[in-house]
């Protein structure tokens, strides 16, 4: 009798544990074998008009994707002069709610903030503006963008 319930028991537990592929509810979109994904998170930039750019991130996947944040801030952006020489981040500048909060984008669904680099009074150049989104975790979703003044 002791012997079955031995064996019963390692039953449960190789059960319980279980080896199978699971979906991931941290929303890092990896592909772990539980199916085919159609896409994934995408950013993107596109300048509107001169020293106005919009960044989106659109959802290619088949699933809701759910970004949770530390605070208030959903994207982040910098503007450097063409050698590389940071010259504004605009996270420096900010102030943000400091409130958990997250951003669900389902699928086919994008998110989308305008950026306008009128109030820095850039001198006459070559800038390269990075825009990323802030989230708690995973993926930032960077995008780069070189861009003149005249």
């Amino acid at each position: 009798m002791r012997k079955l319930w031995i064996v019963l028991l390692m039953g449960l537990l190789v059960t319980g544990c279980g080896t199978g592929n699971q979906v991931s509810n941290n929303n890092n979109q990896e592909n772990g074998g539980a199916g085919i994904v159609a896409g994934e998170m995408a950013a993107s930039m596109t300048e509107k008009s001169p020293l106005v750019f919009q960044y989106e991130v659109k959802n290619q996947t088949e699933q809701e994707v759910t970004l949770e944040f530390t605070s208030s801030q959903r994207y982040d952006y910098s503007v450097e002069k063409k050698d590389g020489k940071e010259i504004f981040l605009f996270s420096s500048v900010a102030s943000f709610l400091q409130a958990l909060g997250e951003e669900k984008v389902k699928q086919g669904e994008t998110l989308s903030y305008d950026i306008d680099l009128h109030e820095l009074s850039l001198d006459k150049g070559e800038y390269v503006l990075s825009v990323w989104m802030t989230p708690k975790e995973g993926k930032k979703f960077k995008v780069t963008k070189e861009f003149s003044v005249e």
